[in-house]
């Protein structure tokens, strides 16, 4: 009984760290950020320039790709913050699809309280489609967490 709370303690430490991160980047000046967001650009560039090289086709300038890799970072934390929410709320003993609705609603409230706090860093701004991009990122990490206990045992069978 005590590892069972020690691993429930554990995971909603975990929830809290994930939260922290995301503040942590927000709480970036634009600046900072913006280096950021660079430093991973180059690492992504040459592999999008490689495969738009053998596809023969072009993916994104890189004013687009700059743009991509930022939103993709969003749509990570926040996939990561509800697959850490869901687990959690089930550790915690809620059972079934509250556990999911749960997560959404409060991974949500989270994403837009979020935004709302980087109105207040220099240089950054709050923006709905942040939100509606978190809030994808959000979704697929639910259903992905919805999944992988079911191909987990599928796995078992065969």
């Amino acid at each position: 009984m005590k590892s069972k709370k020690a691993v429930s303690i554990i995971s909603w430490l975990m929830v809290i760290g994930w939260m922290l991160l995301i503040v942590s980047f927000s709480s970036d000046p634009a600046d900072i950020s913006d280096r950021k967001s660079q430093a991973v650009l180059e690492r992504v560039e040459p592999a999008v320039e490689k495969m738009e090289e053998s596809l023969k086709i072009q993916i994104a300038d890189n004013g687009r790709l700059h743009f991509y890799v930022r939103k993709n970072a969003h749509m990570f934390n926040y996939f990561v913050l509800a697959v850490l929410m869901a687990t959690c709320l089930r550790m915690s003993g809620v059972r079934g699809y509250r556990s999911y609705l749960i997560a959404y609603i409060v991974v949500t409230l989270f994403s837009a309280v979020d935004e709302y706090y980087q109105t207040f860093i220099p240089g950054r701004s709050g923006e709905v489609r942040d939100v509606l991009v978190d809030n994808v990122g959000v979704v697929m990490g639910l259903v992905a967490g919805r999944m992988l206990p079911a191909i987990s045992r599928l796995k078992r069978i065969f």
